[in-house]
């Protein structure tokens, strides 16, 4: 069984990816014998264009987030994950509010779908909490954002340091989304079940944040 596991919130740095790269991590027991080759990383095609970052990604194991790249690795037998709202998410980020850019984000469904690989919701409890952030040109800078892919929030840690606040957080891991074994692996799917998967994976997500999380409510872009 292939799997895409949908990473939630970003944060300012997606803390909870280190279960995924981490051998005898909680998520290494909980999919024995998947963290390593047969688990991929996906990041923003933007940053394999810039050098030394993209360097960087390769090393830890990542890979360009485009479809065709996507579809490479799947085809190969690989699983992927990936954090879902990208740059936008980051930009959203607020101490004590859970905020994910989610509603129009239906390509990891496509992908899921073309090849039959179950699809995952992982949210980490806290991830927003580790930095304050500002508000200051929000506008502009979500913007910019957009416009040109490049996240410019505005945060710090301790002692206005990137040392983070001494959060805890909590890795939720849900129930795997089986989807339908395509007639031909790598076909696009119709958009309708794109729709339905896409509906499924976003109120699975909902159900699994509301039964953990209790001081605040997931609101969803």
């Amino acid at each position: 069984q292939q799997y895409i596991f949908g990473i939630h919130p970003h944060g300012i740095h997606c803390i909870p990816l280190l279960q995924f790269s981490n051998p005898g991590s909680k998520f290494d027991q909980l999919f024995p014998g998947l963290v390593g080759p047969k688990l991929t990383g996906i990041a923003a095609t933007v940053l394999f264009k810039i050098p030394v970052v993209r360097e960087s990604f390769f090393h830890m194991g990542y890979i360009d987030a485009s479809r065709k790249v996507c579809s490479d690795a799947l085809s190969k037998g690989q699983s992927l994950y990936i954090v879902t709202g990208g740059e936008e998410e980051s930009m959203w980020t607020q101490q004590g509010k859970d905020i994910v850019v989610l509603k129009k984000r239906k390509g990891f469904i496509r992908l899921a779908l073309s090849y039959g690989a179950a699809l995952v919701p992982v949210f980490g409890v806290g991830n927003t909490d580790v930095y304050k952030t500002s508000a200051f040109a929000f506008a502009f800078r979500l913007w910019l954002q957009k416009t040109t892919g490049i996240a410019l929030p505005i945060f710090h840690g301790k002692w206005f340091t990137p040392v983070t606040y001494p959060v805890s957080i909590k890795v939720l891991v849900g129930k795997p989304i089986i989807t339908p074994i395509p007639k031909v692996l790598g076909a696009k799917p119709d958009p309708a079940l794109v729709d339905e998967y896409h509906a499924k994976y976003i109120q699975a997500l909902k159900e699994m944040h509301a039964r953990h999380v209790h001081d605040r409510i997931l609101i969803v872009k």
